[in-house]
């Protein structure tokens, strides 16, 4: 199998540098000069004069960020070859009319001859190009493709990228293509990002705590998208053509407002997101001690309702425990490094039976580093409410009420 890649790659070369002399000799010495430094030209250029082209390509292909990133700067490319070949064209005409029709005969054919010769030499160092630029599109692509598309079960085009990609990496043509490119480091550190969640489908279950995406698992988009059966099979076992299709993948990616917060989280916090998968921390967040999920604890709950009526009888303690534990079973708080607080399912006595509300709005250090002041809202009315936390245990007093919880990751 890898003697067949390899040979893949050679006899695209071939068939690269066949085309780039086949080109020179129709077109011209002269445009074949053109054309070859426009290729160096469009190289160096493309990403700059691709920037004109992002607001339309953005339009145009909002529901694929990968095509909207990456199609203005091949079409900047484009442009600016284009430009050049144009101008090759036309003075490769001038000076063949010149001599068609002004020079005599035997300038002619000496022109001709010249013509010749040298456009089949600038054939070779046009083939030549064309080939670095094409491996350094395939191997940037299969940089990507190789890591989140692995799979035999792929459509044939990823297959096909792929193996030319491992081509490139065994015959050392990878080394030009890496000359070549100006992409920065970011994407490949996304590809890397994105190929460990790919191929490690549990880690991401530890991404919806990480603290940064903490406040977002809690959007209703992305709770669907958590809860969608056919997409935990196709992380679990399916191809990344069968996850991109899915029609809730698919609803999330053309939420441009969704994809751009996502985005920018995961390009400000890269690193620190990488070695949260990796090890379950965070350099970043662990110093901030609220942020995270808390689950109520009924029994320290308890200890400090005894400690504030330490004449309360056994027999009244039983029975709130008994009356506690049910309705406080899904009580939870939520804290993300955004400022978002969320005190979930707290359960109101008054009413019977308890019904069940979610309180939203924000937290605040007050500088120490330990308390926090909280500020939340739930139907018309807005409450206040201290935390404290020693990173392990939290205690959160709203009013007469004293609600302790437990770190729950």
């Amino acid at each position: 199998m890898v003697f067949i890649i390899v040979m893949s790659i050679w006899i695209l070369a071939l068939l690269v540098l066949a085309s780039g002399i086949g080109m020179s000799l129709r077109l011209g010495s002269i445009c074949a000069a053109f054309s070859f430094i426009g290729v160096i030209f469009s190289t160096f250029f493309a990403h700059l004069v691709g920037r004109l082209f992002k607001p339309l390509v953005a339009h145009i292909a909002s529901s694929d960020p990968l095509v909207a990133w990456a199609l203005p700067t091949i079409i900047g490319f484009l442009v600016v070859y284009a430009v050049f070949i144009a101008v090759g064209i036309e003075v490769q005409r001038r000076v063949g009319v010149y001599y068609k029709y002004k020079a005599g005969d035997l300038r002619l054919a000496l022109w001709d001859r010249l013509n010749l010769r040298v456009a089949g030499c600038l054939g070779i160092l046009n083939g030549t190009a064309w080939l670095v630029v094409i491996s350094f599109f395939f191997f940037n692509l299969s940089y990507v493709t190789a890591q989140v598309a692995p799979s035999d079960n792929e459509p044939k085009w990823i297959r096909l990228t792929n193996n030319l990609g491992y081509g490139m990496q065994s015959t050392g043509l990878d080394k030009a293509a890496r000359a070549v490119g100006s992409i920065p480091d970011s994407f490949y550190r996304t590809a890397d990002f994105a190929g460990l969640i790919r191929q490690n489908p549990r880690v991401t279950a530890r991404l919806a705590d990480y603290p940064a995406f903490i406040s977002l698992t809690e959007r209703s988009d992305i709770q669907s998208l958590a809860q969608d059966g056919n997409l935990a099979n196709g992380l679990n076992g399916g191809t990344t053509s069968q996850i991109l299709s899915d029609p809730t993948v698919q609803s999330t990616i053309k939420n441009t407002n969704l994809m751009s917060t996502i985005w920018s989280i995961v390009q400000t916090n890269m690193n620190d997101i990488t070695n949260y998968l990796i090890t379950g921390k965070s350099p970043k967040f662990d110093s901030e001690k609220l942020i995270g999920r808390w689950q109520f604890d009924v029994v320290p709950a308890l200890g400090d309702l005894l400690e504030s009526q330490p004449k309360i009888r056994p027999a009244d303690l039983k029975a709130i425990r008994a009356l506690w534990t049910p309705a406080f079973a899904q009580t939870t708080f939520i804290a993300g490094s955004d400022g978002q607080a969320f005190l979930k399912n707290v359960p109101d006595f008054k009413k019977n039976p308890p019904e069940s509300t979610t309180w939203t709005g924000n937290w605040t250090d007050d500088g120490t580093g330990t308390n926090y002041d909280l500020t939340l809202s739930a139907n018309n009315q807005t409450k206040v409410a201290i935390a404290k936390t020693d990173g392990l245990r939290l205690t959160i007093k709203m009013g007469e009420s004293t609600l302790v919880f437990q770190r729950a990751y």
